[in-house]
């Protein structure tokens, strides 16, 4: 860890006073404090920001036209303070997703793979602390803070969402949204944190398990925005040539067209053009979505996924760190 662990003239009760979890605790918040006060710096600038967005920010400006699901630019802000308000709540939607990316680089590079790479874990090991124990510390203390601060952003992004659900910035199912308004904003940073650990056991230098998890995170993430839409039973809006779709609130799956079999194919693009839908036998229209109510269903099962993955992920840490330690 760092030469304080190794005196115990630094305030710690030296190796023995180091085998117990309040040393091990203070060990770990001393070695990190820096990185503790620049996150507890992040979640208070944004929850400052989220705080205006849902009291102050809130007022002066109305939402034009009518929010359609599916429709781009149906709706927006408009008004004074419009512009600040909608760039705020972008900006905020931002830090609170890119939190996994953080935790992942974090845990991967500074966390571990630096310690390991510079061999100061070994050192710490030979001072009567266990190396499953100083695991366990390494990653439970970054996890309550990480668990803590995102809960309280994510809960104030909920309220501000709430005060202008019209808003497509607002609706879970407009792109890069979900990720910041329900518990899957809190698993999502654990399984960062999880594959950063692993991954400094495997690649033991600072740049490379870094760039390794946040590679790992990312891909998990897509991972998920490509299979959420299956995650729960899904509904289909139909509409005739001439009424077009029926209305719908959701996250748009799939669509197309319909023949006169009931076989759904691509839309031909026909658009008004009788002939050409006559030679294609389309006889209407379809689309498939998540709708709106869903959004509960689909969060928890995809936090269970990401909460599974982390428990593989950390126990596949300490197996590998029992290994190279026996």
């Amino acid at each position: 860890m760092s030469a304080a662990i190794l005196s115990p003239s630094n305030g710690s009760t030296g190796a023995t006073g180091l085998t117990g979890l309040a040393g091990l605790t203070r060990t770990v918040l001393r070695l990190h404090r820096l990185a503790l006060w620049l996150w507890a710096a992040y979640v208070a600038v944004t929850a400052t920001m989220l705080l205006w967005l849902w009291g102050p920010g809130s007022s002066g400006w109305h939402i034009t036209g009518k929010c359609v699901a599916g429709v781009m630019n149906a709706c927006s802000a408009t008004g004074p303070g419009a512009g600040t308000y909608t760039y705020l709540l972008s900006l905020t939607t931002s830090l609170i997703t890119i939190v996994p990316a953080i935790a992942a680089v974090f845990a991967g590079g500074v966390l571990f793979g630096r310690e390991l790479e510079r061999g100061t874990a070994s050192l710490a090991w030979t001072q009567s602390v266990p190396p499953a124990r100083w695991l366990a510390a390494k990653l439970a203390l970054p996890a309550a803070f990480l668990v803590v601060g995102t809960g309280i952003l994510v809960a104030l992004r909920r309220l501000v969402a709430s005060g202008a659900s019209g808003l497509p910035d607002n609706q879970w199912f407009t792109t890069g949204v979900y990720g910041a308004l329900g518990p899957t904003a809190v698993a999502l940073p654990l399984l960062g944190l999880a594959l950063g650990a692993l991954v400094a056991f495997i690649a033991r230098r600072v740049i490379a398990s870094a760039c390794v998890s946040l590679a790992l995170t990312g891909i998990v993430i897509a991972a998920l925005d490509a299979i959420r839409g299956r995650l729960w039973s899904t509904a289909t809006v139909t509409g005739d040539i001439h009424q077009g779709y029926r209305g719908f609130t959701g996250l748009l799956l799939d669509e197309g067209a319909v023949t006169g079999s009931g076989a759904r194919v691509s839309d031909p693009l026909c658009v008004d053009d009788a002939n050409c839908l006559a030679r294609h036998n389309i006889t209407g229209f379809y689309r498939e979505f998540q709708p709106a109510s869903h959004f509960w269903q689909l969060q928890l099962v995809e936090t269970g996924i990401l909460l599974a993955l982390t428990a593989l992920v950390t126990v596949a840490a300490f197996t590998l760190l029992r290994r190279r330690t026996a």
